[in-house]
């Protein structure tokens, strides 16, 4: 039987592993899935549909799985929207995460394995946050985000909905991002600045893959639109896997891809060619 203070509150439909832990005076709330070696701490709510998976660390105070800030939603009971939450995930005090806007467990809110949201982190409707991803205190994403794996995002930064970070970029503490960030970049000031150097290291990444990913970003700094920094990479860079990586994700951006150059405004054509 899982260990459940004799404070805490647990809906009936809730399904609890036997080696899970729930905490006192903690709500669990609708059809909640818990994993086995999960602990849910003390005075956290935890609503479904949500589905938690093993050895997770909730809380204390997080709330997941409550309704999608969002004007437009209307919650059905049958056309449910999720939670969806990988093993080994730290979730730590104040932060959030909300179910999404649309039904069906497909387009779940989705955090991967060992994702760490630490303290009053945000986490809106619909986002997705890939394998190993690091969220510092504080920070704020907006609803449809996508986080790339072993990307880091700095305490206090926030994120545009539908803003897409990739693969093991850095956002710096405090930014405001409201474009893409390609994989292994790095922000700070307001701008790409360059390549995530140490993260590609300590990612164990091969010196020609990173030589290549930091000729990529020289390039996107040198062209003053996207366009010309993407024909530039294609031609110019060795097509490694991480590069081919680059180049997808600046051919796929909706948003643009955040300048080099601060806030000055990006040229005409600024958009990527798919051709």
């Amino acid at each position: 039987m899982p260990i459940v203070h004799p404070t805490a509150i647990v809906d009936p439909r809730a399904e609890i592993a036997d080696s899970a832990e729930i905490g006192a005076y903690s709500i669990i709330k609708g059809p909640v899935t818990i994993g086995p070696e999960t602990i849910v701490q003390e005075h956290c709510h935890v609503h479904g549909p949500t589905i938690i998976g093993a050895g997770c660390r909730i809380g204390p105070a997080a709330f997941v799985g409550l309704a999608p800030q969002h004007l437009r939603f209307t919650a059905d009971e049958n056309n449910p929207t999720y939670v969806v939450i990988g093993d080994a995930v730290i979730i730590r005090e104040g932060a959030s995460v909300h179910r999404a806007t649309h039904p069906g467990i497909e387009h779940a809110t989705r955090l991967g394995n060992r994702v760490f949201a630490m303290g009053s982190v945000h986490i809106a409707h619909d986002c997705v946050i890939e394998d190993d991803a690091i969220l510092a205190n504080g920070a704020l994403l907006g609803g449809h985000c996508h986080i790339g794996a072993r990307a880091f995002l700095g305490g206090g930064c926030t994120l545009h909905q539908f803003t897409q970070i990739g693969r093991l970029a850095v956002i710096g503490g405090n930014e405001a991002v409201a474009k893409d960030v390609p994989p292994f970049g790095a922000v700070w000031e307001r701008r790409l600045k360059g390549y995530n150097a140490v993260g590609c290291r300590r990612a164990g990444l091969t010196r020609a893959a990173i030589a290549a990913i930091r000729s990529a970003y020289q390039l996107l700094h040198a062209n003053r639109s996207t366009n010309a920094a993407f024909a530039a990479i294609a031609h110019q860079v060795e097509r490694t896997p991480e590069v081919a990586e680059i180049l997808a994700f600046i051919a796929a951006s909706k948003r643009g891809i955040l300048g080099t150059r601060g806030d000055a405004p990006a040229p005409s054509g600024d958009e990527p060619s798919t051709a």
